[in-house]
């Protein structure tokens, strides 16, 4: 089965690039171009990155709105990651944002 891969729009070429490999290495090549800080989104990606611990800070917004279906955030880890609240935020009296950084001992 043949793969395409999708042209990136012209108007998106100095700020989108494909990257391939493992999460390590495609994480070495987005440093390498000076990115050091990033947003990781989405149940499965969220996941993989827990799973390799390559999250040290995360932000974690909770909204009161029950959907009942959807990929979970949080899968079976090799081991625990342990992290600390540094800071919590009530937006709109129910909207609550928790700021965590990744405890490493």
């Amino acid at each position: 089965m043949s793969r395409t891969i999708a042209k990136i729009p012209e108007k998106l070429q100095d700020k989108v690039f494909p990257v391939k490999g493992t999460l390590t290495e495609i994480l070495e090549q987005i440093h390498q171009k000076g990115y050091h800080r990033l947003y990781i989104d989405g149940g499965k990606v969220i996941q993989s990155f827990l799973k390799e611990d390559l999250i040290d800070d995360m932000i974690i917004t909770v909204i009161p709105i029950l959907l009942g279906n959807g990929i979970p955030l949080f899968a079976d880890l090799p081991k625990p990651l342990d992290f600390e609240c540094k800071k919590s935020i009530v937006f709109l009296d129910k909207v609550v944002q928790n700021h965590f950084i990744r405890r490493k001992t």
